[in-house]
């Protein structure tokens, strides 16, 4: 099985949402060096009366901060939504997570804490 996934050439993927800000127009210097920083530049600019409506697609892992600093950086007139719109493949190393068990790559260690003998 482990021979069969490292052949399958699988991907690891991650969540990522789309979102809609909207920001009084004054904020957009301070807000557009935020998204990029977050690997979430806005695709499309909209502009809403005296408001901008700024949207894009942001991964997951970095919503709550976008969460966090809409309000400081919009002294509470910002407006974000943001929802689930798709997995796309993790950018750069993908995340790795310390093993809690036995290792069945190492036959004879697994197959002792298998068999109850370790």
């Amino acid at each position: 099985l482990t021979d069969a996934l490292r052949r399958a050439d699988t991907v690891v993927c991650e969540p990522v949402h789309s979102y809609e800000l909207e920001i009084p127009a004054h904020v957009l210097p301070v807000m557009v060096p935020t998204l990029a920083r977050l690997g979430a530049p806005p695709l499309e600019q909209t502009v809403h009366g005296s408001a901008l409506v700024l949207q894009g697609r942001i991964r997951a892992a970095h919503v709550h901060a976008l969460q966090t600093q809409v309000p400081e950086l919009t002294r509470g007139e910002g407006v974000l939504e943001s929802g689930f719109a798709s997995y796309e493949p993790v950018r750069g190393h993908p995340p790795e997570r310390p093993r809690t068990d036995a290792n069945p790559l190492v036959r004879d260690e697994y197959l002792l804490k298998v068999l109850g003998a370790m």
